[in-house]
């Protein structure tokens, strides 16, 4: 009787094993072709997706929203008119985003809608109130409340400025509220459409209206 290891000792055929090497070492791997609109897509970065409209306006609100507030007190004295105001601009910046393509800074977009929006409200209620606003030219010649204020508190000083600024035309409440912002001439030139040399004047203006009527501390503009 056969061992197990006779019976199931493996069968080598050299001839196989010879032709299976020479397959093997004769072997040339097959190139693999792109065409030029394959390689320029495995080339590109990945885009980056832009951010919604949802997006940009939390993001706006979260960095802009207390400015907003401000800028609406400034605009409109009524405390309910003013929160009419303060939604207006809400959705008006809301619905802007969709056009919004950087070109400029999302600061400088965010106060030109809402001066847009604050200046109609303004000229509807000139219409409704037939109120005559002043220039910044003309502010010396209102009385001066603060004269006779010797030692008026910050809010007083703060209710002062605000009342100042609810007097000016609407040309001139945008610049004042974008230099008490402290936006640049630049900045303010493009959200008011004014030349930076009648902004600048303006801000010359602004300064010594600031320094004659109210206390220094709130020459840095209203919190």
């Amino acid at each position: 009787m056969q061992s197990f290891g006779k019976i199931f000792k493996p069968v080598y055929s050299p001839r196989r094993t010879t032709q299976k090497s020479a397959h093997v070492r004769n072997f040339v791997p097959r190139a693999t072709t792109f065409n030029v609109g394959q390689l320029q897509a495995m080339s590109s970065p990945v885009p980056i997706a832009e951010p919604t409209r949802d997006a940009r306006f939390d993001d706006a609100l979260a960095t802009h929203g207390p400015a907003l507030e401000r800028l609406a007190r400034a605009w409109e004295a009524d405390p309910d008119l003013r929160l009419d105001l303060l939604q207006e601009i809400h959705i008006a910046l809301w619905r802007s985003l969709e056009a919004f393509d950087g070109r400029c800074s999302l600061r400088t977009w965010v106060y030109r809608v809402a001066h847009n929006i604050a200046s109609s409200h303004v000229s509807r209620q000139m219409r409704l109130k037939a109120h005559e606003f002043v220039g910044l030219e003309e502010m010396p010649e209102i009385p001066d409340r603060a004269a006779n204020q010797t030692a008026a508190v910050h809010h007083d000083q703060l209710d002062l400025l605000y009342a100042m600024i609810h007097q000016l035309k609407p040309l001139d409440r945008q610049v004042m509220l974008a230099y008490l912002e402290g936006l640049d001439a630049a900045s303010t030139a493009e959200i008011t459409g004014l030349s930076a040399r009648n902004v600048a004047t303006k801000i010359h203006r602004i300064k010594q209206l600031l320094a004659q009527r109210c206390n220094p501390a709130l020459k840095g503009g209203p919190q």
